[in-house]
């Protein structure tokens, strides 16, 4: 779900489960705050909207979505509500050229592959380990982050508005550490912690909105980084139906790039 160069993989979009241990309402650079709001969460059941993802745990969609941030745009179909898996395009257009990689994301790992403007096959599929993913081409397990979210005090009373797609949600915001993810959810970790290629983001700004059914039906994240850069994002998630097979391509590489 950047400021590196483009590539995709595993926000929307949101990708395994986020920890409930870190999520807390502001934003802070002290190294206790996520153990502050660990102890800061209630029961998921007691709210609304909480008993709506609650219910909703176990019985798995697909939607169609669409994410725009910076100069790309990811746009395919996910299955939501276990590990993520999906199938979609990122494009993107500089001022000399188009560029667009087409994945099939699996719950470990994706498939990739780069097409011109024709359509036309620049490299061949080849296959990626999710850490490779920069910050800002991840999709995050977003009905997991709306679940955490749902835990926070701050929306312990959430109630139904408007969403600005014209439904009806429910809207959870709060923050997530990235460090406090290692233990709990090595997977978003992995993607979202300092490598030697990139900087790494310190945490999420999200705003989750999820409807009556439990379905998360629009997903804002800020990355937030060291030098207090950030990276916004907006997925929007429509045509919600039961889950969509996801296969690798038929002769895809194998070989890390």
């Amino acid at each position: 779900m950047s400021l590196p160069a483009v590539r995709t993989s595993a926000s929307v979009l949101v990708i395994a489960l986020l920890a409930l241990s870190g999520c807390r309402v502001e934003t802070s650079d002290s190294a206790g705050s996520a153990a502050r709001s660990a102890a800061a969460v209630a029961p998921l059941e007691d709210s609304a909207v909480g008993k709506a993802l609650a219910d909703r745990a176990g019985h798995p969609y697909s939607a169609r979505f669409a994410t725009t941030g910076g100069v790309q745009r990811m746009a395919g179909f996910l299955n939501l509500g276990a590990r993520t898996s999906g199938e979609f395009a990122v494009s993107s257009v500089s001022p000399d050229q188009y560029k667009e990689t087409q994945e099939v994301l699996l719950p470990d790992h994706a498939y990739l592959r780069r097409v011109n403007d024709r359509g036309d096959t620049v490299k061949g599929w080849w296959r990626d380990p999710l850490t490779k993913a920069p910050p800002g081409n991840q999709i995050v397990e977003m009905h997991t982050t709306a679940r955490l979210l749902a835990r926070q005090p701050a929306n312990a009373h959430a109630r139904p508005v408007r969403a600005p797609s014209g439904t009806t949600a429910y809207r959870l915001s709060g923050w997530i550490d990235t460090a406090a993810l290692k233990d709990t959810d090595p997977r978003t970790y992995a993607m979202l912690a300092p490598r030697p290629d990139v900087p790494g983001a310190k945490g999420v700004r999200c705003t989750a909105w999820v409807d009556m059914q439990g379905r998360v039906v629009r997903f804002d994240e800020d990355l937030v980084y060291p030098d207090g850069s950030e990276y916004h994002s907006v997925t929007t998630l429509t045509g919600f139906d039961s889950p969509l097979p996801v296969h690798p391509p038929a002769t895809p590489g194998t070989e890390a790039r």
